[in-house]
């Protein structure tokens, strides 16, 4: 037995809502209760024309998938992705429905993601996948604990699929699941925190963290300047560290403060982030950056995170500063971007001795004695203004030039680094 959905899309194809339900039976027609029904294939007409685009036909043949998972668990052939992420991605509208008239596509397709997922070192979200799986073999009656997975309710659960799902090797998948399972236990996800390719530091008090979420393979380091309670992440990150500090300084504090007291143990890539960044950073710019680190495709030393660019220029506040903190002449002209969001490199972290970034602390505590001092009527945040000004040196302190090269017209940046983040485009 067949059935075919249409499926609504924009250019970006993706799945949107359901349109009506198209079968070989009559419309309308269901299975009569008590009685048992097998349905082979699904075929998605996904309507990018709806957005002035063609129709791409795609049949999801359960027949199919289940043999390749055959092939897959016990002749070393490959694992099936594309329907199993096909279909763990469908509205939740069709998940159920084949969740009733072919349940193994569902759960085997989900638990072969989970390994994948696993694989990549994404315990969170494997463990969550393998949770979802278990509770609809259980009808709803399970929940599992990260890191406590019992062996006699995954017996339980793995013999009962076995009658429910004949042909479908669950057996199998899930005792691949559980040979890497080991990988998620506490010792490891700590080892694999200690080897984190990328830390990023977060300066907040109590804005939605909730954004936070899509690194999972990160250390997050996180400075509270409003209290630890108003500082919540999301629950599944494993590598996060918090921090309280006094509410000085904006994010600078922040920064320097995560710079002195982590000198001796930086990642190869560090952002420097306020608690909202995405108003003044691309998520895009941010999202891609830490994607092409994780795949070792990235190298940039510095790069600024944010849009809105100030004129190049100087004043006496900013050439103290700099003749203080950095004991030399101060350059003519500075140029940078507005509101300190960046990503540096180790190397550039380490040319700066940790002296350097204490002194910065220092500076933005108020322990260290500046020309200029800050106009409390005009902003009474406390010691806001010197943090102000550190928008202007955070590059030179970071290995740039005083005048740092526009992003767009930076030829020696890589692509990704290179986009007009106003405008969505490559120059």
């Amino acid at each position: 037995m067949a059935k075919t959905y249409v499926v609504k899309s924009a250019i970006s194809l993706l799945l949107l809502a359901c349109g009506r339900a198209l079968a070989e039976a009559p419309a309308g027609a269901v299975p009569s209760t008590g009685t048992e029904a097998w349905y082979a294939d699904y075929e998605l007409n996904l309507r990018p024309e709806d957005a002035g685009a063609s129709a791409i036909p795609w049949r999801l043949s359960a027949w199919q998938f289940q043999e390749d998972l055959a092939n897959f668990y016990h002749y070393n052939g490959r694992p099936p992705l594309n329907p199993a992420y096909f279909t763990v991605m469908l509205p939740d509208a069709i998940q159920m429905q084949i969740l009733q008239e072919c349940p193994g596509l569902l759960i085997s397709a989900a638990m072969l993601i989970a390994q994948v997922r696993l694989s990549a070192g994404d315990c969170s979200q494997a463990m969550a996948l393998l949770q979802q799986t278990f509770q609809w073999l259980s009808d709803g009656q399970t929940a599992l604990q990260p890191f406590a997975l019992k062996e006699h309710r995954i017996t339980e659960i793995v013999m009962k699929a076995a009658v429910m799902l004949p042909g479908w090797n669950v057996e199998a998948a899930v005792q691949r699941f559980l040979e890497k399972e080991s990988s998620c236990s506490p010792a490891h996800v700590l080892k694999s925190c200690e080897d984190a390719k990328l830390d990023i530091v977060v300066a907040v008090c109590r804005e939605d963290l909730s954004w936070l979420a899509s690194f999972t393979t990160a250390r997050i380091w996180i400075y509270a300047k409003c209290g630890l309670e108003a500082a919540q992440h999301p629950e599944h990150l494993l590598c996060v560290t918090k921090e309280d500090l006094p509410n000085l300084a904006m994010e600078s504090l922040a920064y320097a403060t995560h710079l002195e007291r982590r000198y001796d143990s930086f990642a190869d890539y560090t952002f420097f982030l306020q608690g909202a960044p995405f108003e003044h950073a691309s998520p895009r710019l941010v999202q891609d950056a830490a994607s092409a680190i994780q795949a070792g495709h990235y190298s940039v030393p510095f790069l600024h995170l944010n849009s809105r660019r100030f004129l190049a220029g100087s004043s006496f506040c900013l050439r103290d500063l700099y003749s203080r903190l950095l004991d030399a002449p101060a350059p003519e002209v500075f140029g940078s971007y507005c509101c300190s969001q960046f990503l540096v490199r180790r190397d550039r972290l380490l040319a700066r001795p940790q002296a350097l970034y204490a002194r910065i602390v220092a500076i933005l505590s108020g322990d260290f004695p500046l020309a200029c001092a800050q106009d409390v009527k005009y902003d009474p945040r406390p010691r806001i203004a010197v943090s102000a000004l550190f928008e202007h040196l955070w590059h030179v302190v970071l290995g740039e030039p005083p005048l740092l090269t526009p992003r767009r017209s930076n030829q020696r940046s890589q692509g990704t680094e290179q986009r007009d983040t106003r405008t969505h485009r490559k120059p």
